[in-house]
């Protein structure tokens, strides 16, 4: 039964008392998982914010393999600019023990929020951001977005590699993750 919980994470929502999340964290890690995943569910509270915290209480502990990821997080409502900023600094408290997820985020909550959305669209953000992210972390310049602007200098790169991981259910994501991905967040 360990050899499998080696490879099964528990996914949590950013809601309730840190502290509580905190408990629950350690709980899996302590029963054997492989790594504790904190979803963006929005109108709710921050998944960056409860990662960090996570992140800052695992590190004041004896070293272990328990991973931290973020997933889904999603370039509509986090530029890759601010997904690279963050997988960096996550990395710098957790080396080596950082996952991001990514995905569209769920289409109803992008409408309310007043952010266009498309099916048809939403593959091509994804796999365009996770070629921007690990431009960024390898320290390479990305081109403005603005013409005549000067390129974005990545100040930022993580000192270890971030697996990212495709967080979406439609098969052309499946692919994608086949193609791109580290691994698949069903």
């Amino acid at each position: 039964m360990r050899a499998l919980a080696r490879r099964v994470g528990l996914g949590i929502a950013a809601r309730g008392d840190i502290s509580n999340t905190i408990d629950w964290v350690r709980r899996a890690r302590d029963a054997g998982l492989d790594s504790v995943w904190i979803h963006d569910s929005y109108f709710e509270r921050d998944a960056i914010t409860y990662g960090s915290a996570i992140a800052g209480a695992l590190a004041t502990e004896p070293p272990s393999s328990f991973r931290l990821g973020l997933g889904a997080v999603n370039p509509y409502t986090r530029h890759p600019v601010v997904l690279a900023m963050t997988g960096s600094a996550l990395d710098e408290l957790l080396p080596e023990r950082i996952v991001l997820g990514l995905g569209t985020g769920l289409p109803l909550r992008l409408g309310q929020m007043g952010i266009p959305y498309s099916p048809a669209e939403g593959v091509g953000r994804v796999s365009d951001a996770m070629d921007q992210l690990r431009t960024l972390w390898a320290g390479q310049r990305l081109p403005s977005a603005t013409s005549g602007l000067p390129p974005i200098v990545p100040m930022f790169p993580p000192v270890h590699r971030i697996p990212l991981f495709i967080a979406a259910y439609r098969k052309e994501f499946v692919e994608l993750a086949g193609q791109k991905a580290d691994g698949y967040l069903a």
